[in-house]
């Protein structure tokens, strides 16, 4: 594997662990136990972009700017960065770019030089660690009932008042085999290929006295599959959709919805290039790497009513989330 991080001069001028995995799409990383200097390609010349380190806008900069340089940083502290532009005039070259450092540890009597290869050398034997690394995509409803939906007290599918859709009854634990939607990508690093796979649970649905009075299960329209790669990363595109199967024709697109480009770079580091998910049910990812599990995403749902409808059920964006798995 070919790796993207070295000890060298940044573009800045100076010595640090600079992070080269994503130069093809415009943007690169450097990092030394003082500081973190972010650089990218501008869409246009007038261009302003606001940077925003773990959800919160640390800098708003001037037009024309494509770098800046954050010194308000912790030794060993990992921080996400998300470079986001102002939209103006012709902006059909325009992106947010996302990207995870990790800031170098200088131990006692050690020198920074010496703290940057050590951080270099550890990114390295993580990435030759797994020969397989899978990306999982899993969508539950953690209740273990959840009311039917009404409208005006009048069913809005098959069932209305007084029934109840199982649930998962489960949390965020990537253990836990009970699921409404799975959709799986595994990586075999020696020939850079992606194995997909997708699976759906059964709906069950009960009376007042908690009877099961019907069960289905929806049709499989998830998939996982490559869509190219490069030298050190793979790029794959998910989709998760179910439809309710005691809805039918009455609702609008599919209960549960989502899609998204992904890549993982065999360094450890991954993104999500594009990606929208509706806000139902729970929405969980985790790369599993050699015996290691990284929590990529997680978001709770909106509304119970996103199960028959589309209506009032907003798209949440998953562009520009980044992050390093182990």
């Amino acid at each position: 594997m070919v790796s993207s991080f070295s000890v060298r001069v940044s573009p800045s001028g100076q010595t640090a662990v600079v992070d080269s995995s994503m130069v093809d799409d415009g943007a690169l990383s450097a990092t030394s136990p003082s500081f973190v200097d972010l650089a990218w390609k501008s869409y246009s010349k007038n261009a302003r972009y606001t940077v925003v380190r773990e959800g919160t806008p640390v800098a708003e900069l001037k037009a024309g700017s494509s770098s800046f340089r954050d010194t308000h940083v912790v030794p060993g502290a990992k921080y996400q960065y998300r470079i986001i532009p102002e939209l103006v005039g012709d902006h059909s070259q325009a992106r947010t770019f996302g990207l995870q450092v990790t800031v170098p540890t200088t131990a006692k009597g050690e020198s920074d030089l010496t703290a940057m290869r050590a951080s270099v050398a550890a990114r390295g034997k993580a990435a030759a660690a797994a020969s397989t690394t899978t990306l999982t995509w899993t969508t539950f409803i953690p209740e273990a009932r959840l009311a039917a939906p009404t409208v005006g007290g009048k069913a809005v599918c098959t069932y209305g008042k007084g029934y109840t859709f199982g649930g998962d009854n489960r949390g965020f634990d990537w253990k836990n085999s009970r699921y409404r939607t799975s959709v799986s990508a595994t990586i075999k690093w020696s020939n850079k290929s992606v194995e997909g796979n997708t699976s759906i649970g059964a709906t069950h649905v009960y009376d007042k006295n908690g009877k099961l009075v019907a069960k289905k299960t929806a049709s499989n329209e998830s998939f996982a599959r490559k869509l190219g790669n490069g030298s050190n990363y793979i790029d794959m595109r998910l989709s998760t959709q179910a439809r309710n199967p005691f809805c039918g024709s009455m609702t609008m697109g599919n209960a549960i919805s989502g899609a998204m480009q992904f890549r993982v770079y065999s360094n450890g580091d991954w993104q999500i290039r594009s990606g929208v998910h509706r806000l139902m049910p729970n929405h969980y990812m985790y790369i599993y790497n050699g015996g290691r599990v990284t929590d990529v995403y997680k978001r709770k749902y909106a509304s119970p009513f996103c199960l028959v409808g589309s209506a009032g059920c907003e798209p949440a964006d998953l562009t520009g989330y980044t992050g390093h798995y182990n």
